[in-house]
């Protein structure tokens, strides 16, 4: 049995020693790739730089998704498998075309503000996170003129891009607006996810962790140079990511939706092979569906992913779930018995 067709971005790595691109760990793309799981196995297929067809919505659907988030944003940011600037037209959204956007000290700017917390920082801080070769005179000439040519990009339709509302500079600081005028899918995720962990009614929490695996399109600036601050946010954001499918899958599992709690961990395993607490959860849901061989698949298929890559074996509890499969039997008998994986799994 096949399952639906999903969609992620990834940045890919050719390896050649003279490759800049990969040398600064920048890589090429990102490109998107179809997931599908086989039998039990999961394929990947190249698409292209562009997204699939039916993965963009009608500036319509846009516009309806976003309107009651950003009633008073004058900008969104989209940093989850992409870098993509927006201005506010009335109620609709342009994406910046601005050559500015491609300019590297622009676009570093922008990453480093983006990525740390209160999207503040202090002058010198920029200097030394951005140009840490530069001398002094050399580095605040740059930073100037990349805080310049930002303020005309977040705000081309002011005459003075000093006083910008975007961008404000004042006693040694750089710190870009709050969410309410420059929103960014990223803190918008991070919102979804803290208000599902804090919500006590599972309907409502499974609805906020939809929201938030819609916005997740991908890794955090996947083509940009990996840096401290860069690697930080992005760890960060996959590690919640990863956390909200696999709650995403309980809290389906729990209302008996096997099929879409089954998609969910697909979606996972499709980008993070060797995530064992995913794998658990697929054996067990697709025994329960009456699937018994693919259940047995997933796991051939995880136990030689972690012999080729890490040349390690499925923890125990793993390896008895496929055994006791293997053996025709129930699962969720298993889990009783077990105890510690009964909560997390049925």
């Amino acid at each position: 049995m096949n399952s639906k067709i999903t969609y992620h971005q990834q940045v890919s790595y050719c390896g050649k020693p003279r490759c800049r691109r990969c040398r600064e760990g920048i890589g090429h793309g990102p490109y998107w790739y179809a997931y599908q799981t086989v039998n039990g196995r999961t394929v990947r297929t190249y698409v292209g730089k562009e997204p699939p067809a039916e993965m963009q919505p009608t500036s319509e659907e846009a516009t309806k998704t976003t309107a009651a988030e950003l009633p008073t944003s004058l900008a969104r940011l989209y940093v989850l498998g992409q870098f993509r600037l927006e201005h506010r037209n009335g109620q609709q959204w342009q994406t910046v075309k601005d050559a500015a956007m491609q300019h590297q000290r622009v676009r570093s700017l922008l990453s480093c503000l983006v990525s740390n917390p209160g999207r503040k920082l202090g002058r010198e801080q920029v200097m030394d996170m951005l140009w840490p070769e530069a001398d002094f005179e050399t580095a605040t000439h740059r930073l100037d003129r990349a805080v310049h040519s930002l303020r005309q990009l977040l705000e081309p339709g002011r005459s003075r891009p000093a006083t910008s509302s975007l961008l404000l500079t004042e006693h040694q600081t750089i710190q870009l607006a709050d969410q309410e005028q420059l929103w960014t899918d990223a803190d918008a995720f991070d919102s979804l996810v803290a208000r599902a962990r804090a919500s006590n009614d599972p309907g409502q929490t499974e609805q906020l962790l939809e929201e938030a695996m819609m916005l997740y399109s991908g890794d955090f600036l996947p083509d940009e140079r990996s840096t401290d601050w860069i690697q930080t946010r992005r760890e960060g954001l996959r590690r919640n990511w990863i956390g909200l499918l696999l709650e995403l899958a309980d809290l389906r599992t729990a209302r008996e939706a096997l099929s879409s709690a089954t998609d969910t961990l697909d979606r996972l395993l499709a980008v993070d092979p060797t995530n064992e607490a995913a794998v658990q959860r697929l054996i067990v849901l697709l025994a329960r569906s009456g699937r018994r061989g693919e259940a047995i698949r997933a796991f051939q298929r995880f136990a030689d992913v972690l012999k080729q890559e890490y040349n390690i074996a499925p923890l125990l509890e793993t390896r008895s779930l496929y055994e006791t499969v293997q053996r025709g039997e129930d699962p969720a008998v298993l889990l009783r018995e077990q105890g510690n994986l009964e909560g997390r799994l049925l």
